[in-house]
């Protein structure tokens, strides 16, 4: 028998206190209020996958606009991760004593347990081409390297440590031939869903990520990274590390110019960029089907065929913009303004 389940973890937030100055109350799950998914089916698989999953909390605590916003893996449990989502139930963020609609960002992951083995560790196929294509990285023999990272995407990844693990392979390989887009798309994935990783590698993977978020001026998942590094337990890092990274941090980004992005859109499917500057502008050469301001203290749609300027406010919270597409297409976000963070 195979039992599904979809694991919940809440998505990392950072906020400074000066974002603090009216009253705000996050929202906060107060009843999972969902039937545990079970199958029953008689092959035992050991595929599985991870997604981040974007949505709104209304002034009644229920959810609603749910996007998946980043996904490794099996793409066919993106359907169980919106079902998962669309049942739970919170208590509503409060503004000044009032109830207000607000974003949420969370990770499901659909993981399969079964009675006969585990599927929680990396099966030995894959650890064996893991090391081989890690030495082979080391060694600067990079070709080499990327057969065996072929043979472990196409043969051996299944669980989601392996796709985790497999995701921050890719990343080095990347680094080292200077595939600075795969380099974006692999180091990203394997910080987003680092829990599922052992804690020496989770650490090197912040790091990684640390240095990458702060040079492609992502300063909100940079903040996001230096405190991951005082969430692993294994790892020494004290409250002064933290004070002068966060100092470092600071210092670049409040001497930040003006922030231009190019963020491809796959057909129909969502991003959520994370915004540092209080202007936002857009530059599509396509229409876009969906732009939303979603912050933990408002949501805002926009009308896509008139966007002039986007604007945030000294006291948002934590905001990013959700983008979507019904074609394939590159779009251009400038950020200028005031840091807010």
């Amino acid at each position: 028998m195979k039992k599904s389940l979809l694991v919940l973890s809440l998505a990392t937030t950072f906020i400074h206190s000066s974002v603090l100055a009216d009253d705000f109350v996050p929202a906060e799950v107060i009843n999972k209020n969902y039937d545990q998914l079970t199958n029953t089916s008689p092959r035992a698989s050991r595929l599985e996958g991870i997604n981040l999953s974007s949505f709104v909390v209304d002034e009644n605590g229920q959810v609603s606009d749910i996007e998946i916003v980043a996904t490794v893996g099996q793409k066919k449990y993106q359907r169980e991760a919106i079902d998962y989502v669309s049942k739970l139930n919170y208590r509503s963020a409060q503004l000044n004593g009032g109830a207000i609609p607000t974003a949420k960002t969370i990770t499901v992951s659909s993981q399969n347990l079964h009675a006969s083995f585990s599927n929680d560790q990396p099966s030995l196929g894959f650890f064996n081409d893991y090391e081989k294509a890690s030495k082979l990285i080391d060694d600067k023999k990079l070709d080499e390297a990327k057969t065996y990272i072929t043979e472990l995407e196409n043969e051996h990844t299944k669980n989601t440590v392996e796709i985790v693990l497999l995701a921050w392979l890719k990343s080095q390989h990347s680094y080292f031939v200077q595939d600075w887009e795969g380099f974006d798309k692999s180091i990203y994935e394997a910080f987003l869903f680092r829990d599922n990783l052992p804690d020496q590698i989770k650490k090197r993977v912040v790091k990684n990520a640390l240095q990458w978020f702060i040079s492609k001026q992502d300063y909100v998942r940079a903040y996001d990274a230096i405190e991951a590094l005082g969430n692993i337990e294994s790892i020494t890092f004290s409250e002064q590390n933290k004070a002068q990274l966060l100092a470092q941090v600071n210092d670049i980004y409040k001497n930040s110019g003006d922030i231009n992005q190019q963020i491809l859109l796959e057909s129909g499917q969502a991003v959520l960029p994370l915004l540092s500057k209080s202007e936002v502008e857009l530059k599509t050469d396509k229409p876009l089907s969906k732009v939303q301001l979603r912050c933990e203290n408002k949501v805002v749609d926009y009308d896509t065929s008139a966007i002039d300027k986007i604007i945030i406010s000294q006291n948002d919270v934590r905001c990013g913009l959700l983008i979507k597409s019904a074609q394939a297409q590159t779009v251009t976000i400038k950020q200028s303004g005031k840091s807010f963070l």
